[in-house]
């Protein structure tokens, strides 16, 4: 006679609660480093793009604009998140594509539940000098940034800060609670531009 070798009904509920267990501590864990990565993508591509106009910038000799598209022809959105374009604003150096300005690139809306601000004089735009340096920066004031929320919640986001001389960074947080700092160490408080 052989022996039939094979699982209880308890093996088996002891088995399966120990993968919920396992699963309910996982889950939210992969959930909030997804989220994070999402947001570190949107920030390198708006980073990119920040340096690829200020190289072009200082390789043409001529203005370079980034302003917030939602059809990738002409300015004007209601945020970056809709989408910008980069084009070499020699015409009228106003900020705005005018006829005989060349588009250099497209970039296409963020993802859903994102909010791209520029504050200060970047609301707009972003115009970059032969210089490498900012054309509608404020040389006296350095909390310049673009702040990039999830949901239009502060502590889901990741802001960058432009200085005049045109240097991109990213906001740290020195205290670990998820939301970013300006230079004096004071948490951002709105996805809101200011």
């Amino acid at each position: 006679m052989q022996l039939q070798r094979g699982v209880t009904i308890i093996e088996l509920m002891i088995t399966v609660a120990l993968i919920a267990v396992l699963l309910t501590m996982g889950v939210p864990s992969f959930s909030r480093t997804i989220e994070q990565n999402k947001l570190s993508t949107q920030v390198n591509d708006l980073i990119s793009t920040l340096q690829y106009a200020r190289s072009e910038s200082v390789k043409t000799g001529k203005r370079i604009t980034v302003c917030m598209s939602d059809d990738g022809t002409d300015c004007g959105a209601t945020g970056y998140e809709d989408g910008w374009i980069i084009f070499v604003d020699d015409v009228s150096s106003d900020g705005d594509l005018d006829a005989g300005e060349q588009l250099l690139k497209i970039h296409e809306a963020l993802d859903t539940n994102m909010t791209l601000r520029g504050n200060n004089r970047y609301v707009n735009f972003i115009s970059y000098l032969p210089t490498g340096g900012i054309a509608n920066s404020d040389p006296n004031a350095d909390q310049d940034h673009f702040i990039l929320c999830k949901e239009n919640v502060i502590s889901k986001s990741r802001a960058v800060y432009v200085t005049t001389p045109g240097r991109v960074r990213v906001a740290k947080d020195t205290n670990s609670d998820d939301i970013p700092e300006d230079d004096s160490g004071n948490n951002i408080t709105t996805c809101a531009p200011a």
